[in-house]
């Protein structure tokens, strides 16, 4: 009797307590030393609390997209969510069979998490009207865009004026409050218009500097990193975190 009281117990609280938990990497398949420091300290943050999910931000594999298995054999044992960039383009294809999706934009849900997955290299008006319709139909307490190229930046490559004139009409009017990008190497949390940004570039490639900071920048760190991104019903956070477990930046967002 008082087995099933907790289950029953658990089964309540359950769901809405429980978060889901993605780790997030950019810019990352490169032979540099950076990458295998952010492999091992992903895998060891995996073994102490599992994670649910992979999501990449592109420019998976360098210089031309064909997948190196070594790479993929140091990331920790979960599903594979990519984002594809511009040194991802040549082997898109191979990289869109071996990550198992049709296409390279798409969305997934878990929990109360949904991800929408931008091809930013060629975003035309077929993808936004799939966007827009993907984000209509939403029902998830947390949507998140997820893209390779950044809307805003501080860094070398700086925030894409183009892809956040077509873009952030359509995050304000379905309620997506944060947008993770890669492609410039380094961290950054920027702000604008009640959007949370975070560029997340430095999963393994060589870092850059910044170049002067934006008026939306909040935080910025030239480390190789990755990031945790936890949601429940009523909270999404996210941390990025260094090799040796260094917290560069965290922040929690409600609902």
């Amino acid at each position: 009797m008082l087995l099933r009281t907790l289950v029953l117990l658990l089964l309540l609280l359950g769901a809405s307590g429980l978060a889901q938990r993605l780790a997030v990497i950019g810019d990352w398949g490169a032979n540099s030393p950076h990458r295998p420091k952010v492999a091992q300290a992903m895998r060891e943050a995996h073994e102490k609390r599992p994670f649910d999910g992979l999501l990449t931000l592109g420019d998976n594999f360098y210089p031309r997209g064909k997948p190196i298995q070594a790479f993929l054999d140091d990331l920790p044992e979960v599903r594979v969510y990519p984002a594809f960039g511009n040194h991802d383009v040549p082997a898109l294809g191979a990289q869109l069979r071996l990550f198992q999706v049709e296409r390279p934009y798409y969305s997934f849900r878990l929990g109360a998490l949904e991800v929408f997955v931008v091809y930013s290299e060629v975003f035309d008006a077929a993808q936004r009207s799939w966007l827009e319709a993907a984000l209509r139909a939403s029902e998830a307490p947390w949507k998140v865009l997820t893209l390779h190229r950044p809307l805003y930046s501080s860094g070398l490559h700086g925030g894409s004026r183009s892809l956040r004139s077509t873009l952030e009409p359509l995050l304000l009017k379905y309620g997506v409050r944060l947008v993770l990008a890669g492609h410039d190497h380094d961290y950054e949390r920027l702000e604008a218009k009640g959007i949370t940004h975070v560029v997340a570039g430095g999963g393994g490639a060589y870092l850059r500097g910044f170049l002067k900071a934006v008026p939306q920048s909040l935080v910025r760190a030239v480390e190789a990193h990755f990031g945790v991104l936890e949601a429940s019903e009523e909270r999404l956070t996210f941390t990025a975190v260094a090799p040796g477990n260094k917290v560069l930046d965290t922040f929690t967002l409600k609902r």
